[in-house]
């Protein structure tokens, strides 16, 4: 059928290519003459609108400049000062285009640039005449950017370069206007020259095609009547070949009419040709969702507009209401006169079945893409848990500093370490590997963080009875069906003693200060989870550090990763790299000499088996201080003293005077913020008696552990997550609300008011607290970042039966009393309005029922916010609120009194 066809195309291309040639000819010279024309027009009309666009663009940058005066804010002088240098590198890069007498040509899709020259009366403008433009252009820039040197809070109306800008600008838009009336009439005498030479061509077309008609058009209407009775013989054998064809023939006619239906048609669709001829092929067959992209193909092909298509896949729709899926093949059935389309013909296959199995694979597919999903989505989550849960890399605890390494394999990773300090002098210190990677061994790691917990606030010291408690916490976790091997070292920094504890774990290194060689620690035990009857406590190993003493622990994902070839990295390697570097003064020195030989051996970065080393020194002794209880040296200022008058406050650090409010005190705030009052304690509140008044007024003390455990000792159940990444919040954020949604007895307004209290402090430490030292913030609020090793932002979380604690950690200790005073007192004077700075601190004492905030300057931040579970969330009772400064004026007071 489709040779049939090409034949019949062939004979009429055949008949008439003398005449398309000599047409062609003439089309092809007629075109090449005006499109030369057209096209230097083009460039002239790019020209004509450049010359006329100086004059707007200086009106533009004359307007900006007034809006300037009179912008009130720094968020519009700056969007003003933007336009304003937008217009003058427009207005410079016009100028020069046009001085230069520069031209534009088209090639290919664009207009490019050629140097050219100016004509006479541009020259004069430009550079002959008493006052150039291009004098005065440059003369208005020169001010122009002047101007926007001036600070904007001296930029008056009257000052004198404005005053010159604005005389100057009359006649540099007179001079621009000449310009641009001088390219205009270039234009208009071009388009003129145009029409002429369009007039000549359409004269010799005439012409031409009078030949064409007279001289070769004649001689093939009798070849054209002699070839119609054989076309009539083919369009016989063509309609047998499209009735016996084995696909479905339909042809429309130029509406879309049915002309043409064969047998093939008539059988798969349960319609006779007799009853379709005539009707709409499109509303008869296609279902109306599908019509609109075969529609425009039939458009397109019977206007000549699309010459050949693709094949097409939609349903059709058959007598009983069912539908088949089809893949047409369109093509156009022209006429042998002038080639004009006569027929649409489509050839359809039909792929129903075909279709079914595809879609039962497809779905088959996407079914597995939303478990696949959904799963990535979970370990996403445990990744960022995860990491939440883990310290920071960089440890500082009494007597042992040092740094943390690890590298997972999988998203999920199975290695764990963890530290703590105990009353001020001991550290402890773990490292642990979970057989296995992934989800599970990561489930692995969360069950030992959380066992670690209640050892950290019971204050554990002793390696055996750490890992004995975490034996039972992995035997229930994973009841024998995944083991964790973990190393435990204790440190008395107050005597160097060192006990080390181990649960299967590849034994540590040793370096004693001054030696060359590195030694092994030598303990045994089974792996956590692996028995019951283990007992760490009778094998623990037991010795004595001196200053500079380090130690080296690692997971034997290290020593075990293997070459390309198969060979482990090995304990062999790994030796003789720590004793070739028995001199590094830093720990990080060390690592990257580890972390380099692995690469080299490995020859890649990414690797079969978790990687985590530890290396920390004993760096100091300490001596033992119990913290002070006493709060005699609190000065008690009462409310009816303070409301009197003006009163002098002593001039010793602010830490030690405390506010006792008999009643509301938020109208003393401003009085407050030039005091420097920044204790408040309610004399009558029940929850500050609850928490204990002598606990409370001894808070300026420093103490072993941190504010939210010194405040909520004793039963409370606590959680731990580390922020690594900007995109960690949303996870943990979600955990800790389903973590204490399944506590059960928490109301759900101080639910409510801690999940906000804990997004606006989150945010403050994330994007408010990173400041330099002129106070300038180092990250724009919502800026996805990953968090450097140095910089922590830590979630702690307290529950008991009737207390709730949140308590946020960052390393900056950027936030200054004063701020934070002066932030309630505006807050409370002009309202609480979303986005203006403080109102989250405000928000923060204001929804809770107590507030403290600890500051070491350029060190540490850590606000502690506490609710009482058997009260309400009242906004208009004014809690309790203590901010605790440490400068180095309170140390040296602090020094003083100890003496």
């Amino acid at each position: 059928m489709q040779d049939l066809f090409r034949r019949l195309v062939g004979r009429m291309l055949e008949q008439y290519a003398t005449v398309l040639f000599v047409l062609t000819g003439v089309a092809t010279i007629t075109y090449f003459i005006l499109i030369t024309d057209i096209r230097s027009q083009e460039g002239n009309a790019l020209l004509v609108k450049m010359s006329t666009e100086q004059s707007r663009i200086v009106q533009d940058i004359n307007l900006l400049l007034s809006q300037k005066i009179l912008a009130s804010g720094s968020d519009e002088v700056r969007k003003l000062d933007g336009k304003i240098l937008v217009g003058m590198n427009e207005l410079e890069q016009t100028h020069l285009t046009l001085r230069d007498g520069d031209r534009y040509v088209r090639e290919g899709e664009r207009l490019m640039r050629v140097s050219g020259s100016l004509s006479d009366d541009l020259r004069f403008i430009y550079f002959d005449k008493n006052k150039p433009l291009d004098n005065l252009v440059r003369d208005y820039l020169s001010l122009v950017r002047k101007i926007q040197r001036i600070p904007v809070n001296n930029l008056q109306a009257d000052n004198p370069d404005l005053k010159k800008l604005f005389s100057l600008s009359p006649m540099l838009l007179e001079d621009m206007g000449k310009v641009s009336t001088i390219h205009q009439r270039k234009s208009e005498f071009m388009i003129t020259s145009t029409a002429t030479k369009q007039h000549m061509m359409f004269a010799v077309s005439l012409a031409s095609l009078a030949l064409v008609g007279v001289l070769l058009l004649q001689p093939l209407v009798q070849r054209l009547k002699e070839s119609a009775v054989r076309m009539q013989q083919e369009k016989a054998f063509a309609d047998n070949v499209i009735h016996t064809t084995q696909a479905l023939i339909i042809g429309l006619d130029a509406d879309g009419k049915i002309v043409l239906f064969n047998h093939h048609a008539e059988e798969n669709t349960g319609w006779p040709e007799t009853e379709l001829k005539g009707k709409d092929f499109f509303a008869q067959f296609i279902p109306a969702a599908e019509q609109g992209e075969l529609r425009t193909l039939f458009s397109g092909m019977m206007s000549g507009a699309v010459e050949f298509a693709e094949a097409t896949e939609t349903r059709m729709q058959i007598s009983t209401g069912d539908c088949l899926h089809v893949v047409w093949n369109p093509t156009v059935i022209k006429n042998s006169a002038g080639g004009a389309p006569i027929m649409f013909l489509m050839t359809g296959i039909d792929i129903t079945e075909r279709k079914e199995a595809e879609n039962k694979v497809q779905k088959a597919h996407a079914d597995l893409a939303r478990l696949s999903a959904r799963l990535q989505g979970e370990v996403n989550l445990a990744a960022a848990l995860q990491r939440s849960i883990l310290p920071q890399p960089s440890i500082e605890l009494p007597g042992m500093q040092g740094l943390a390494n690890m590298l997972t394999s999988s998203e999920v990773g199975g290695d764990y370490y963890d530290y703590y300090k105990v009353g001020g002098h001991h550290s402890i210190l773990m490292i642990g590997d979970v057989s296995g990677h992934g989800v599970a061994a990561g489930t692995m790691v969360s069950a030992a963080k959380a066992g670690v917990y209640p050892l950290i606030h019971e204050g554990v010291t002793s390696p055996g009875e750490i890992l004995n408690s975490l034996n039972d916490t992995m035997r229930a976790t994973a009841h024998e069906s995944l083991l964790m091997t973990m190393a435990c070292l204790s440190l008395d920094a107050r005597t160097g003693k060192l006990v080390f504890a181990n649960a299967g774990h590849v034994l540590p290194y040793l370096l004693k200060r001054n030696a060359k060689q590195w030694q092994m620690l030598e303990a045994s035990g089974l792996p956590l989870g692996k028995s019951a009857d283990s007992d760490y406590q009778s094998s623990a190993l037991e010795l004595t550090l001196e200053v500079g003493d380090r130690l080296f622990l690692y997971t034997d994902g290290l020593v075990e990763e293997e070459s390309p070839g198969g060979e482990p990295f090995g304990y062999d390697r790994l030796e003789a790299i720590l004793n070739a570097n028995t001199e590094a003064e830093q720990g990080e020195q060390l690592r990257e000499q580890i972390l380099d030989a692995l690469r080299r051996h490995c020859r890649s970065t990414m690797y079969s088996d978790d990687v985590t080393m530890v290396i920390v020194t004993h760096s100091d002794r300490v001596a033992q201080t119990a913290a002070s209880n006493e709060v005699s040296d609190i000065i008690r200022i009462s409310e009816n003293f303070y409301r009197q008058g003006e009163h002098p406050i002593p001039r010793i650090s602010k830490e030690y005077v405390v506010f006792l409010a008999e009643q509301g005190y938020s109208d003393l705030l401003p009085r407050f913020s030039q005091d420097g009052i920044c204790r408040i304690l309610p004399r009558h509140d029940d929850f500050c008696k609850k928490l204990g008044w002598n606990h409370l007024l001894s808070q300026h003390n420093e103490s072993p552990d941190d504010d939210l455990y010194a405040l909520m000792p004793g039963k409370a159940e606590y959680r731990h997550f580390q922020l690594t990444h900007t995109d960690d919040k949303p996870f943990i954020v979600e955990e800790i609300h389903s973590w204490l949604k399944d506590q059960g007895h928490i109301p759900q307004d101080q639910l409510d008011s801690l999940m906000m209290v804990l997004d606006e402090m989150t945010e403050n430490s994330l994007y408010a607290a990173p400041r330099d030292g002129k106070g300038v913030a180092y990250y724009v609020k919502g800026e996805s970042r990953e968090l450097s090793s140095q910089e922590e932002v830590r979630i702690d979380i307290a529950v008991s039966g009737d207390t709730l604690g949140l308590m946020i950690t960052d390393n900056w200790g950027t936030l200054m009393p004063g701020v934070f005073l002066k932030s309630l007192a505006r807050a409370m004077a002009e309202g609480v309005e979303p986005g203006v700075g403080g109102v989250g601190l405000y928000m923060m004492w204001r929804m809770s029922d107590y507030l403290q905030i600890r500051v070491h300057p350029q060190k540490r931040t850590q606000v502690t916010t506490l609710w009482d579970l058997h009260g309400s969330v009242d906004m208009g009772v004014d809690s309790g609120l203590q901010f605790l400064y440490h400068s180095e004026y309170e140390s040296a007071y602090q020094m003083r009194a100890s003496i």
